[in-house]
């Protein structure tokens, strides 16, 4: 996907003048098509679904350690990202399959976006205008677990900061799910076990359906619109600790 990365957009802000009183006045906005892109990194509206609340910030940072130490995200940073051979762990051979790959999964995007589309050109250019050294153009290990596997016995301690930088900023806080995103995101881990109750799932496949979700998420069908997180970002360490929090030793 190349785009046309100098060009200037014009951006259209507030309503369309509508002819009543009191419709507000059409602004027209000079802006480069970087500078729209990175608009279109943080608006959840791009997918153009009313459901969707999320943006590509929720789950990738633009540069590497912008979002710092508290925060765990399962997308790798898009710097560089233009120039990467393959994406997904080749998955997606080019840069708008992949991009296409998160707005249906993830953001509930009916129509794909094209090479003319200009958001996608505008994207192209922003993540072009992103300084990245040679090392940010090579393929981003990505390794999905697709056969379920019980995680070892965790610490729960640990399993708290795991759920704080991973999980609460889009389910909230655990148990009770203040703060939470969207309110379909279900509240950790009590909301689980509501929806797999004791009686019709053992513990083991209790704790195999977070397993899933978190493996899996919607990337192969399961987990609603949520990301998988790779074993580059979360360990099966990192997933044991994150389960004995969750009371699931």
């Amino acid at each position: 996907m190349r785009a046309r990365g100098g060009a200037v957009a014009a951006l259209a802000c507030a309503a369309l003048l509508g002819g009543c009183p009191g419709d507000p006045e059409i602004r027209v906005v000079d802006a480069t098509a970087a500078e729209h892109g990175a608009a279109l990194f943080r608006d959840p509206s791009i997918a153009g679904s009313r459901f969707n609340q999320y943006a590509c910030s929720t789950c990738h940072e633009a540069k590497p350690g912008e979002a710092g130490d508290a925060i765990l995200l399962p997308g790798a940073p898009l710097a560089g990202a233009v120039d990467r051979p393959y994406y997904w762990g080749g998955q997606e051979a080019d840069l708008l399959g992949a991009i296409n790959h998160c707005l249906y999964f993830f953001m509930m995007k009916d129509e794909p976006w094209t090479a003319d589309d200009g958001d996608a050109q505008a994207m192209y250019a922003y993540l072009a205008s992103l300084p990245a050294d040679g090392a940010a153009a090579e393929p981003v290990p990505f390794t999905p677990v697709y056969a379920l596997r019980e995680p070892p016995p965790g610490d729960a301690g640990r399993g708290e900061i795991i759920h704080e930088r991973a999980c609460a900023s889009c389910h909230g806080r655990a148990r009770s799910g203040q703060g939470r995103l969207v309110d379909r995101a279900p509240a950790l881990p009590d909301d689980t076990f509501e929806d797999h109750p004791l009686g019709e799932y053992t513990e083991a496949e209790r704790r195999l359906v977070f397993v899933e979700k978190v493996r899996h998420g919607g990337f192969v069908g399961y987990g609603g619109q949520m990301p998988p997180f790779s074993l580059e970002v979360l360990s099966e360490q990192d997933l044991g600790d994150l389960l004995a929090f969750y009371h699931q030793p």
